[in-house]
């Protein structure tokens, strides 16, 4: 099955003037194309900067963890993995989360967690085989 890579919520109300996610776009914001280059250029960094034979099995470990969740986060189909990935890559662009900010994803993961707790339930209903699939 092809992984989908989605960073957008599956529902997302319209946000109070408040707590907008996005800052208004400024004559300084990077056109899109040198945006992608300079966040491969800081996922480039990020990763040479990475040592890993200098790593103890504890952190080896971790990073295992990591890497799983990495790797099972489809988006919003995966609310979980998408909290996570979407605080990590935050900090990764040097964001670093406050606590409303967390606040408002822990938000995003409850309502993209029910969701998807109301599609399994309704496709099962529609699919009983499909829970029984070897």
């Amino acid at each position: 099955m092809p992984k989908i890579h989605s960073t957008r919520s599956r529902r997302t109300a319209a946000p109070k003037p408040s707590q907008s996610r996005k800052a208004e776009p400024t004559s300084d914001a990077p056109p899109r194309a040198e945006w992608r280059e300079e966040h491969a250029a800081t996922q480039a960094r990020w990763a040479a900067s990475l040592n890993l034979k200098k790593l103890s099995e504890r952190d080896l470990a971790f990073l295992a963890v990591c890497q799983k969740i990495h790797s099972r986060w489809t988006g919003c189909g995966a609310p979980f993995e998408e909290f996570f990935v979407d605080l990590v890559h935050r900090v990764g662009d040097g964001r670093w989360p406050t606590p409303d900010d967390v606040v408002r994803e822990l938000g995003s993961f409850r309502e993209n967690f029910e969701d998807m707790r109301r599609d399994a339930a309704a496709f099962l209903e529609a699919y009983p085989e499909a829970g029984h699939a070897s």
